[in-house]
């Protein structure tokens, strides 16, 4: 991976010429990573996770300055970039609820359960649950932001990318703001 490569973890330096948007998802960003319900650990096993659905090169090969992960969990890495979490006796089931929830929300948002949004909630209770519910969002939305929405020349011509940010930060702070 190149030095200069945009990954959703270096997203928020390229972003800068937003301005004020850009701030936002920088504080936004580094308060995901050190909130205290859903472990850094667990939420880049579901930045992997997104990154492994979508076959994402990039986010795979990126090291993650935020979530350090430990020696041990090698093997959890190498069981979530194989998608075989659900079979693993490597995870709790609130770490595997968590990883279910994400990849449905990395393939489609709309296909959501109240099934899957209750089992992270009784794995994780009511702060923990909130908590993870908005994590995932933004984890994906950094990934798509990147990927599909000009931020490296995609398919919006001009400052397609920063004016798509701006109504990403700005929609992810009222949801953040709902929760609080």
């Amino acid at each position: 991976m190149a030095a200069d490569e945009i990954t959703s973890l270096s997203l928020d330096r390229h972003l800068t010429a937003a301005g004020a948007p850009a701030a936002s998802f920088a504080r936004l960003w580094r308060g995901l990573w050190a909130q205290p319900y859903v472990s850094a650990e667990l939420l880049e096993l579901c930045r992997l996770t997104l990154a492994r659905l979508h076959r994402d090169e990039g986010e795979l090969a990126a090291p993650n300055p935020y979530a350090p992960l430990p020696a041990a969990s090698g093997e959890r890495r190498a069981v979530v970039l194989s998608g075989g979490v659900e079979r693993s006796t490597l995870f709790s089931d609130g770490e595997r609820a968590i990883l279910a929830f994400t990849e449905t929300y990395g393939l489609d948002p709309q296909s959501l359960t109240d099934a899957q949004a209750a089992q992270v909630g009784q794995q994780l209770g009511e702060p923990g649950s909130a908590q993870a519910l908005v994590a995932v969002p933004p984890l994906a939305s950094a990934r798509q932001v990147r990927a599909d929405h000009g931020v490296h020349g995609g398919p919006y011509p001009g400052d397609g990318g920063v004016r798509n940010f701006r109504r990403l930060v700005t929609a992810h702070g009222r949801q953040r703001r709902a929760l609080d």
